[in-house]
């Protein structure tokens, strides 16, 4: 399915492959040509995905002419996101849309693909346009530096007595690429680096050159340069209907904007939605070669149910136990994965083949009906006892040293967790760690129950907001802990010994300051009320 009217999308604006320096153009023929020539593939073009139902196996996906508005249903087994990216445009910036002589490293690409560049004489490009910012897009976008100087040597060839001049915070060239640097360096083109805080300015003359003027940080100096055309090397970013398929898909973005895999290592082509996978820049800026070699990552991955032609549902799910259940629906309703629907008289039914696991409808069930196996409220109040068996109770006479309960969601803190024993990183051993599927999970029984059977303060930790694997567990534990805030006080129990908190699997550091900061603050606030000899009984 092709929102375009072509095949190709971004390949179709490129000049030059590295490190072969074939042209874009012949390789997309020569894959466009294949996609054609096979029979088993059928093409959709100037089409968008309005909406998807079903599961693995048993997608139900309907589509819309962009033309005329037409709809067409169709079955699939598996999903695959290759809507790839587009390339920031930095309206505002360094004269950009304002002076013809300034523009991105992807404008440049055509105008050489076209043979329409005017022959330079002296050529500025500068590095981190609208990236790695301090506040909104705060990502290396990867591929840029390797763009700049790729151009940067294709102008040379083309212009041998160009003067080219980069001006970078950082030079990053991946993978087999390092060996750029040094031809740059080798053909005279000129690096200089500036710092975040004292950026490169631009301005037009009135002879229609720019002036560039750049502080040098090995130099210690203002410099300033005449330009005949200022090369501005902007990120990727996600494209407006990257965002619609996402909500249609009912995945999750990451904090950059791009679709966010199940699991960087285990499975980094994999959503967590059974049956759906990502590849290419959708997933994150990369380039050709990368984003070819996850393709095949993906179509692997999509094959191997397809070739099986059943699956093994997880042993995680849902259960619900239809005597207790009083219909009022909250399972239906907080299910983003349309996992449970309503039957007759309100009685909740689950797909298994839909249901991922979080536990987020067991969470807002308020009869205890809904369930979630290995998972249940027996289970962890079981494991909560355990961890504070026997209770933690104190006399007056003894020192307080606080306890601590931390529940931690599988995906991401509890990985920090575990990278910050394996890196040593040190936090007070005040701590007990509890591992649920999702943040969503932890229920008000939960903290509860910490609270009665001793613990001085609960910490409820899970993945960045906007980074859910479960989309939107995290938001649903924030709700409920704001809400348990409000009523914590009518059982004497001080709303600050309630927290919540979030941190990326690889986020070590950020979990040990978060104890450390949590133990500090409960021991100045003192041992919990239900503590004190007597008290939780």
């Amino acid at each position: 399915v092709e929102k375009e009217a072509e095949l190709g999308g971004m390949l179709r604006h490129l000049h030059k492959l590295q490190p072969t320096e074939r042209d874009a153009s012949e390789v997309l023929r020569e894959a466009v040509i294949a996609v054609k020539a096979n029979t088993s593939i059928d093409l959709h073009m100037s089409t968008l995905v309005k909406e998807v139902d079903g599961f693995i196996g048993n997608f139900g996906v309907t589509l819309q002419k962009n033309n005329s508005g037409e709809l067409e249903q169709i079955n699939v087994g598996t999903i695959i996101v290759a809507t790839g990216a587009e390339a920031f445009k930095p309206v505002g910036m360094y004269g950009y849309d304002e002076n013809e002589n300034v523009m991105t490293q992807l404008e440049l690409e055509q105008l050489l693909k076209k043979g329409e560049l005017k022959e330079p004489k002296k050529v500025v490009m500068i590095q981190c346009v609208g990236a790695r910012e301090k506040t909104g897009r705060t990502y290396c976008s990867r591929i840029c530096c390797m763009v700049a100087l790729n151009n940067a040597l294709l102008l040379k060839k083309l212009y041998p007595d160009v003067e080219v001049n980069i001006l970078f915070r950082d030079l990053q060239t991946y993978g087999e690429y390092e060996d750029f640097y040094s031809e740059a360096r080798a053909n005279f083109i000129n690096f200089i680096r500036y710092d975040q805080d004292n950026p490169p300015k631009v301005v037009s003359k009135p002879d229609g050159k720019l002036a560039v003027t750049v502080y040098d940080v090995y130099l210690g100096a203002e410099v300033e340069m005449e330009s005949d055309l200022v090369v501005l090397s902007t990120p990727l970013v996600q494209h407006e209907d990257g965002r619609k398929i996402s909500s249609v898909l009912k995945v999750p973005l990451g904090s950059d904007g791009f679709f966010f895999e199940a699991h960087p290592k285990l499975r980094p082509v994999d959503f967590t939605s059974e049956g759906m996978y990502v590849c290419g820049t959708a997933h994150g800026p990369k380039d050709v070669t990368e984003s070819i070699t996850q393709a095949y990552a993906a179509a692997s991955r999509a094959a191997i149910p397809m070739a099986l032609k059943k699956i093994k549902a997880g042993a995680v799910k849902a259960t619900v136990d239809k005597d207790v259940c009083v219909n009022c629906d909250a399972c239906v309703v907080s299910c983003i994965f349309n996992a449970v629907e309503a039957e007759s008289f309100g009685l909740p039914n689950i797909i298994e083949a839909n249901c991922k696991g979080c536990g987020v409808c067991a969470a807002e069930c308020p009869m205890g009906a809904m369930q979630l196996v290995h998972f249940t409220d027996e289970q962890i109040v079981a494991a909560i006892e355990a961890l504070f068996k026997p209770k933690k109770l104190l006399s007056s006479s003894e020192s307080f040293e606080p306890i601590i309960l931390c529940f931690a969601c599988q995906w991401c803190s509890y990985g920090a967790a575990d990278l910050a024993g394996v890196s040593r990183i040190q936090y007070p051993p005040n701590v007990r760690i509890l591992r649920v599927p999702c943040s969503g999970r932890v229920d008000v029984l939960h903290v509860l129950k910490a609270f009665q059977n001793g613990a001085d303060g609960v910490i409820i930790t899970g993945c960045h907001i906007g980074d859910c694997h479960y989309i939107d567990g995290n938001l649903k534990a924030k709700d409920r802990v704001d809400v348990m805030k409000k009523s914590l006080g009518a059982l004497g129990i001080n709303p600050e010994r309630l927290e919540i908190g979030f941190a990326s699997s690889s986020e070590g550091q950020k979990f040990a300051t978060m104890m450390t900061d949590l133990v500090e603050k409960i021991r100045k606030l003192g041992p919990n009320p239900l503590r004190v000899k007597g008290g939780g009984d």
